[in-house]
């Protein structure tokens, strides 16, 4: 659930009058339907006990419940990685660019020649070193406390063990002097003014930063004292799905030779923009020439099915036997779903944390434009391939009666909610440890999940009943579902 905030795509052409679609006139849920349908056709010794509707509309119905089994196939395949690749490549089919001469692949759109966005840029006068500083449940963690911070996540069932790595080392090897300093690095962030983009603490690490958004950096970010870092912006705000192939010139013209380290922060809800903008991204991303890109850094949502290793299943046992009483009688009732909170065949596991309110775009875009795409760049093994899952954030695209009512009752279920401030902080270290770490990181193994992945249920059932103790705790929120 953990959303990027609003940045990134109109309806209407940009300069060149085109803009990127899906094919024909496709929905995003049903790309989403025919992909999956498509894999498993292609591999059905993996797939046959998955039962994947054939019509869109019943598919729309079902996916929440069979992409989780879905992912469990995959991952207990030999064929894992395969499959991951069959999938993207039949996304990639249907992203096109549509303009006055007809529709191509975007692939095709992006080869083509393009000019640089003009851009502005300001040197900031302060020394780079930004100091971490993060409140979780009411303490302050600096520096000298992210280790006992990434402990206290992890054995709470909050992360995975990586993440307690990851703040482990940051605090003994990854700052200089308690501070982290980015100097000489070069960032380039897609969507950079969303809400878990780290934008500002980046530059204040004292890295050169390229902001391409919708939006333009704020103003009285040049009036801070002792801000520092170099950032560049374009003399106009620029549109992702309208302008893809001047994004990809003026990175380009940014990097000048140099690896750059490139974030993948767009979003925007409807349309099927969530799938969309990600596909975009990701298509820039694979235009690029790999001596020019240092990393790339996306986060994953929470409730998209995620593999689930030994600890988690262990903590996710634990947290049912030591249920409290009206939990268990609940679940008896069959209150919060069936077949629990870990999707398991062929030996791969999964979580069941698809909630449907999200919509089918936002899910092929998380599943389809994100866990599988950085699969399949990491196993390329050209670049660090930083894909960190973030925990349920309370940005603006959740600002919904029925979220903020869940976000009320979770704690009942043991389900933490991150504030934007947090999530953006916290994140920007992970990544920054996927960065300069010994190890290249792998995707989906440093998960701040909030207790999502430890849940011993299907995710949206609990949801629901969550959403009523909200309500029940908060009646103004169901006036405001009601539009009084």
């Amino acid at each position: 659930m953990s959303s990027s905030g609003g940045s990134a795509g109109g309806a209407s052409g940009g300069a060149s009058g085109g803009k990127v679609v899906l094919s024909g006139e496709s929905s995003a849920t049903g790309v989403f339907g025919k992909v999956l349908r498509d894999a498993a056709g292609h591999f059905p010794e993996v797939f046959d006990a998955v039962r994947l509707p054939a019509q869109p509309g019943a598919f729309r119905k079902a996916y929440g419940r069979v992409l989780p089994e879905f992912e469990a196939a995959r991952l207990g395949s030999a064929k894992r990685l395969e499959i991951a690749e069959h999938l993207v490549s039949a996304l990639e089919a249907h992203i096109c660019w549509r303009d006055a001469a007809g529709e191509r692949l975007l692939s095709e759109a992006l080869a083509e020649p393009a000019q640089p966005l003009s851009l502005s840029t300001h040197q900031f006068d302060g020394a780079p070193g930004w100091q971490p500083s993060l409140v979780y449940r009411g303490e302050r963690f600096d520096a000298g406390g992210l280790a006992s911070l990434g402990a206290d996540l992890v054995s709470r069932g909050m992360a995975s063990a990586a993440v307690g790595s990851s703040l482990g080392w940051l605090a003994r090897e990854g700052l200089e002097d308690g501070g982290l300093n980015l100097s000489g690095r070069k960032i380039v962030l897609l969507g950079a003014g969303a809400e878990m983009a780290p934008t500002r603490f980046w530059l204040e690490a004292g890295a050169e930063v390229l902001w391409l958004d919708v939006t333009s950096p704020p103003k009285d970010w040049q009036e801070i004292s002792g801000m520092a870092g170099r950032l560049s912006w374009p003399e106009e705000e620029v549109d992702l799905l309208t302008e893809p192939q001047a994004v990809l010139a003026t990175i380009m013209a940014f990097a000048a030779g140099q690896p750059v380290d490139l974030g993948l922060y767009a979003y925007a809800p409807g349309q099927a923009r969530e799938l969309l903008l990600t596909a975009v991204m990701s298509a820039i991303v694979d235009a690029m020439p790999p001596a020019l890109l240092a990393s790339v850094t996306l986060l994953v949502s929470p409730t998209t099915p995620t593999a689930l290793v030994g600890d988690d299943l262990a903590m996710m046992a634990e947290r049912r036997q030591n249920r409290p009483a009206w939990e268990s009688a609940l679940a008896a009732i069959g209150a919060f779903g069936r077949g629990g909170g870990c999707a398991e065949l062929g030996g791969g596991h999964a979580t069941r944390s698809v909630v449907a309110i999200q919509g089918g775009s936002y899910q092929a875009a998380q599943y389809l434009g994100k866990v599988l795409v950085a699969e399949r760049w990491a196993a390329a093994d050209a670049f660090r391939v930083s894909a960190n899952t973030a925990a349920i954030t309370r940005t603006r695209s959740l600002n919904h009666p029925v979220f903020a009512a869940a976000f009320g009752g979770a704690a009942a279920f043991g389900v933490e909610t991150f504030a934007p401030r947090l999530s953006r902080r916290l994140n920007g270290l992970l990544a920054v440890s996927d960065w300069l770490g010994a190890e290249r990181p792998v995707p989906g193994r440093t998960r701040v999940h909030g207790g999502i992945h430890t849940l011993p249920y299907p995710l949206d059932p609990p949801l629901r009943v969550a959403a009523a103790i909200g309500f029940a705790r908060s009646p103004r929120l169901l006036r405001g579902l009601l539009g009084r």
